[in-house]
């Protein structure tokens, strides 16, 4: 991959990241996260060379998935609790699985996207660098899906 994809792909991963803690941010709207973050992630796949119309819906998913932790109102999140927000996020994707045909890498994408997302969310001990983690890991493992055929 050249450098005049992976720069542009490294500030989508910054602007993720940032996306994500301003949308749980005190002083911030969580519009920030659930619009930003989906768009940073369409904007990643158009940018690697998929231009279809299938990241439209993947965009209304992903949103959709940065709604929620998965957990009732007032309850910590747990372990289980950040794999199923990691799995939710890689399940936006199948309409754009499904136009690619890449069921088998979507396993290897769905599993890392779960599992890193929890381990993240259960190490971080700083709020911060947990949010900013969690936006940055959705754009690196997304890319990698779409770029490692």
């Amino acid at each position: 991959m050249s450098a005049v994809i992976i720069i542009p792909e490294l500030l989508l991963v910054v602007a993720s990241a940032v996306l994500y803690r301003m949308g749980g941010a005190d002083g911030y709207n969580t519009k920030f996260r659930d619009f930003g973050c989906p768009l940073s992630a369409v904007a990643s796949a158009w940018l690697i060379g998929l231009q279809h119309w299938s990241l439209v819906i993947s965009f209304g998913l992903l949103f959709g998935a940065m709604t929620t932790y998965w957990k009732r109102k007032g309850e910590d999140a747990r372990w289980y609790n950040w794999l199923m927000t990691g799995f939710m996020y890689a399940m936006a994707f199948i309409p754009t699985v499904w136009f690619l045909s890449r069921f088998e890498a979507f396993v290897y994408f769905a599993a890392f996207l779960s599992i890193a997302t929890m381990i993240w969310s259960e190490m971080a001990s700083d709020v911060v660098w947990e949010e900013c983690g969690r936006g940055s890991i959705l754009i690196i493992a997304q890319a990698a899906f779409l770029i490692f055929k």
